[in-house]
């Protein structure tokens, strides 16, 4: 039976005003608009966005704007990595209060870092590979959301650097760190060794300086790179890390580490890659880190001691240590294992590894050492050497 002209045009109302809500529903939100406007302005070449002239189209559509993704009307994503954008962005940024993605990573972007302030949805921040000359000190605050944070390669408060924000203590969500070569200053904060999901922290190329916090060994991080600091690097011993079972990768080179490595080392047995080049490590190598089947093991420049273990890694470095052979599984001569025995009571002072090196004591004598006429050691004397008898 046909309809009546009344419902059919209470039909023809009804899709026309669902249409209209659709389309109400659509519209971005109209602070989003505006940092997005403000985005594209401050940029030297915005063409490579593709976006349409200001005033004209929806950036969440439909159809979307290249690069923005939205939710209900409000931008929740801006995707622009690896375009070759320059430019800096606009001090509204924060605005965008439901972004929970941003990619900016591999561009030219340049200039001062706006705050990320109150951006508490922010999952994912990839703002790594750019010039930012400057990161405000308020910019790590209210991020209790964010999971992957990465500032890798900015010159980042170039001439006096910066330290790490206590703020990020409240990012208990944080599972990825990411600040290589970004000017950190200072000592490592005790609460990164407290934030419970933390899995990768990557600071390598900074000025980071003192010690590895105690509680890191409490830690559940996989992959931990703290290698090459300037001005002397990271000093203290490695005890710490012989407790981070859950390592897979440590890159330690470029520090001033001492001491020797801790036996407890042999129970990272998850580890496939560890650094240790150009430190002031000394001492005998523990057979558990020997036995440790990692893909790769980087001794080189230090003061290790004593025998070369046969290694079950897949590539291993030791040059420029103080080695009594040259070659794995070689014994030391008796003298040499005995005063090896000598200065393990001392701790393996650097100043005594660095100059006792070799298989033979007293063929040219090493510092310190007297021998008699059958090139047995006969004296040892070390005075103002500040030594002290050690016991674990």
């Amino acid at each position: 039976m046909a309809e009546s002209g009344d419902v059919s045009r209470l039909r023809v109302g009804l899709v026309l005003i669902l249409c209209f809500l659709k389309w109400v529903h659509a519209v971005t939100d109209p602070n989003d608009f505006e940092v997005l406007m403000d985005f594209k302005k401050g940029l030297e070449n915005p063409e490579l966005l593709r976006w349409p002239e200001e005033g004209d189209d929806d950036p969440c559509g439909p159809p979307l704007w290249p690069h923005v993704f939205c939710s209900d009307g409000r931008v929740t994503q801006i995707q622009v990595q690896n375009m070759s954008l320059a430019g800096s962005l606009p001090e509204n940024f924060n605005q965008l209060t439901k972004l929970y993605n941003l990619g900016l990573q591999k561009n030219n972007f340049t200039g001062k870092l706006p705050t990320f302030r109150g951006l508490s949805e922010l999952q994912y921040a990839f703002l790594d590979f750019n010039h930012f000359d400057t990161i405000p000190a308020d910019f790590f605050d209210g991020l209790t959301s964010i999971r992957v944070l990465s500032l890798d390669y900015n010159p980042l408060n170039h001439t006096a650097g910066w330290s790490f924000p206590a703020a990020l203590e409240g990012s208990s969500q944080l599972t990825n760190l990411s600040i290589s070569s970004c000017n950190l200053v200072g000592p490592l904060p005790d609460f990164l060794g407290k934030l419970p999901l933390l899995n990768s922290l990557r600071l390598s190329y900074n000025q980071l300086a003192g010690e590895i916090p105690a509680n890191f060994g409490q830690s559940s991080m996989t992959v931990l790179w703290l290698n090459n600091q300037e001005g002397g690097g990271l000093s203290g011993t490695l005890d710490v890390v012989g407790e981070m079972t859950s390592l897979t990768e440590l890159w330690l080179q470029g520090n001033s580490f001492t001491g020797t490595i801790p036996d407890s080392i042999g129970g990272l047995v998850l580890l496939k890659k560890l650094n240790l080049n150009g430190n002031k490590l000394a001492g005998v190598i523990p057979q558990g880190l020997a036995d440790l089947e990692l893909d790769d093991l980087d001794l080189n420049n230090n003061h290790f001691m004593g025998p070369i273990p046969k290694f079950k890694a897949s590539k291993v470095s030791y040059a420029s240590n103080s080695f009594c052979q040259s070659k794995p599984g070689l014994s030391c001569a008796e003298q040499v294992n005995v005063l090896l025995d000598f200065v393990a009571d001392l701790n393996y002072p650097v100043s005594i590894a660095s100059e006792w090196s070799g298989n033979d004591p007293c063929g040219v004598p090493w510092p310190g050492l007297n021998c008699d006429a059958n090139s047995k050691v006969s004296v040892i004397n070390l005075p103002r050497r500040n030594l002290t008898v050690w016991r674990p």
